[in-house]
């Protein structure tokens, strides 16, 4: 079956598939996802000028292991990493919901691949492949090409004989995408052709004694503040415990190191419990995914949230707008308005704003960036979870709530259908 329904924030392609639990085992869960009758959701936005960038000095220059994180508009978090002898450079989303490593390749010439920086084989001695055939699909986007392998660098570390995917052909919407490609952190068992994780061959070749990686993402665009940690959690970056919760499979029988599974007992705003059409043996399931933007669950129960919220889309009372308390494993955890609402301003100055929730067409859950954000979040694939701490006092309290700087002024809704 191929029932996906896509998203894309425009000109940023932020697509999350979603599907059948049977398309989810052989497809990514980095394309993004908003289901509205199978159209396409889009926000049109352009990049903020350099006046209008908040910059920051929260935080001190990256330390071996950490990889400064851009914020592109609060919708995509990408980083560096090199591969080949020379350290050709490229950016990526550094996914948790997909597990393969992927560019587009020099002789990639599709208008997908149009500006990107592209690896080119023949610059590294280190470089072999056996052509095997690659093709990973991405809702109604996809790349295809071949498998490499070579030297990946990623947070100063170095790991040899990294299978890669290289892109002779991107489609169309990968064109207007602020990364080159793709940085997989998720399991084996969804990696295209098998390929073996960047996390997985760091630990097997003893770089690191753990598969272990942290998010701080942070809630200002084009500051460069976030990170990706590898290895044991940062104190610089949270407060008081980690608490950690175990992967669960995403239904029975199914399997646990699969993405990042967690099971949850409720969503209320501020103390009213929401409705879950989700329950099962009173939990609901969700993947935390870093290459989700919203916050995405079944239509109905989107619907209920959304109905108990009253945003105006001026944005005139977001200071009467409600917690949302996220209950896991019998721990609260609150997002504020400042994390859930998505803020748009024009040329023009006005404001317009909206949750950052979307509709799916599945039983389960996707926690990604507008839920990530408001915590320190680790994923130890070793030990099968994920944990959630509070953000230290000088990143929990963002200044501003996160902008988008658009071309004209918005629609009430927010969204444009196409």
């Amino acid at each position: 079956m191929n029932r996906f329904f896509i998203a894309a924030i425009s000109p940023i392609l932020l697509s999350l598939a979603l599907g059948t639990h049977a398309d989810l085992a052989k497809n990514s869960i980095f394309d993004q996802q908003t289901a509205s009758g199978g159209k396409r959701t889009y926000i049109q936005v352009l990049e903020p000028t350099v006046e209008q960038r908040v910059q920051s000095s929260e935080l001190k220059t990256p330390k071996a292991g950490e990889v400064t994180l851009t914020d592109k508009q609060n919708t995509q978090y990408y980083g560096t990493f090199t591969m080949g002898a020379q350290k050709q450079q490229f950016t990526g989303v550094l996914d948790t919901g997909s597990s393969n490593i992927w560019t587009p390749e020099i002789n990639c010439n599709t208008p997908g691949c149009e500006g990107k920086e592209k690896f080119n084989p023949n610059l590294s001695r280190t470089f072999s492949t056996n052509d095997q055939a690659l093709l990973i699909q991405y809702g109604t986007d996809s790349m295809q090409g071949y498998v490499g392998y070579d030297t990946v660098t990623f947070g100063g570390i170095t790991v040899t004989n990294q299978g890669i995917g290289l892109a002779s052909q991107l489609s169309d919407n990968f064109q207007n995408s602020p990364f080159d490609g793709i940085f997989g952190l998720a399991y084996k068992s969804i990696a295209s052709d098998q390929v073996t994780p960047w996390m997985d061959n760091a630990v097997a070749q003893g770089l690191i004694p753990k598969a272990i990686f942290s998010f701080y993402l942070s809630n200002t665009p084009a500051n460069g503040a976030g990170r990706l940690i590898i290895g044991e959690p940062d104190p610089d970056y949270y407060q008081g415990d980690i608490t950690w919760h175990p992967l669960q499979a995403l239904e029975t029988g199914g399997p646990v190191d699969f993405y990042y599974n967690i099971a949850f007992d409720s969503i209320a705003v501020n103390n009213n419990s929401i409705p879950l059409s989700c329950q099962y043996q009173d939990h609901c399931r969700a993947i935390v995914d870093s290459g989700t933007s919203l916050i995405v669950g079944p239509a109905n129960d989107i619907a209920s949230i959304q109905n108990v919220l009253t945003i105006n889309p001026d944005c005139s009372n977001l200071h009467e707008q409600p917690d949302l308390v996220f209950t896991i494993d019998g721990i609260r955890y609150t997002v504020t308005p400042e994390f859930y609402v998505v803020k748009q301003v024009d040329w023009w100055g006005q404001e317009q704003c909206t949750a950052g929730l979307a509709p799916g067409s599945q039983d389960f859950w996707i926690f990604g960036d507008a839920f990530m954000r408001g915590f320190y979040v680790v994923f130890d694939k070793t030990d099968s979870r994920v944990a959630f701490a509070r953000l230290a006092e000088k990143l929990a309290a963002p200044r501003e709530l996160r902008k988008h700087f658009t071309s004209h002024p918005m629609l009430t809704s927010g969204l444009i259908q196409q």
